[in-house]
């Protein structure tokens, strides 16, 4: 992938030839159905998250939940277009504030006579990407139905949207368990919730700091939540 690389960019993360197992387009019976989707991704940073003082998964970019959504998204059913999956890989990418800009290119292959490739390209700026941060307003209500109990409400001290939900547990260890379930989702996908424990009651409150709202990475943790056990 040719890029060109601005100077207030100096260090990025490469992913190059990642085979997608997806179902992209329409096909009738003389068409050459492409056999393999193959993703490259270039994620610019900032330079202090590869140039570090110190070891540790703390001081970098932990790229693999993002690779893990993208293999989710992936094969999350059918696909007219590589535009729209291309599109919401960047949506997916636009979750983590350690991502300045982005170039991203999806290719199928073969074309014609066993042979070519086909692709899509697109470079993201940081301007594009911060207007991505923020969940649209009906993409919020459609992501609500994939969630469990789970209510829209407004954060009452920081007064912006996130997602709420509360659990009466069994007892004060069961709840103290569902804390240290939820303590290590969160850690795992790099993001920080607000958990309320009293005695048995448990509440969690979801949204991105950082974009002062909600965004898709908020409702990938929500639904990593529903599917934790309902017994601790």
């Amino acid at each position: 992938m040719n890029t060109q690389l601005p100077t207030s960019r100096q260090a990025c993360v490469e992913l190059r030839d990642l085979r997608l197992n997806t179902n992209i387009g329409t096909y009738g019976p003389h068409d050459v159905v492409p056999d393999a989707h193959v993703l490259d991704l270039t994620l610019w940073l900032s330079p202090a998250l590869v140039l570090i003082a110190q070891d540790g998964m703390s001081h970098v970019f932990d790229y693999d939940p993002l690779v893990a959504e993208i293999d989710r998204l992936a094969g999350d059913g059918h696909y007219e277009t590589q535009e729209r999956l291309i599109t919401r890989i960047v949506q997916a990418c636009a979750a983590y504030r350690e991502i300045e800009a982005l170039d991203i290119g999806l290719c199928k292959s073969p074309v014609r006579q066993g042979s070519g490739a086909l692709g899509v390209r697109v470079s993201v700026n940081a301007h594009t990407l911060n207007a991505l941060r923020h969940i649209e307003s009906t993409d919020v209500q459609q992501a609500m139905t994939a969630l469990s109990e789970w209510t829209l409400d407004a954060h009452p001290q920081h007064h912006t949207p996130c997602l709420s939900k509360s659990w009466a547990l069994p007892s004060f260890e069961a709840a103290v368990a569902r804390f240290n379930q939820i303590a290590q989702l969160a850690q795992a996908q790099d993001h920080h919730p607000e958990v309320l424990s009293s005695y048995t009651q448990l509440q969690v409150r979801i949204w991105t700091h950082d974009a002062a709202g909600l965004t898709h990475k908020d409702f990938t943790l929500a639904q990593a939540i529903d599917q934790l056990s309902t017994t601790p």
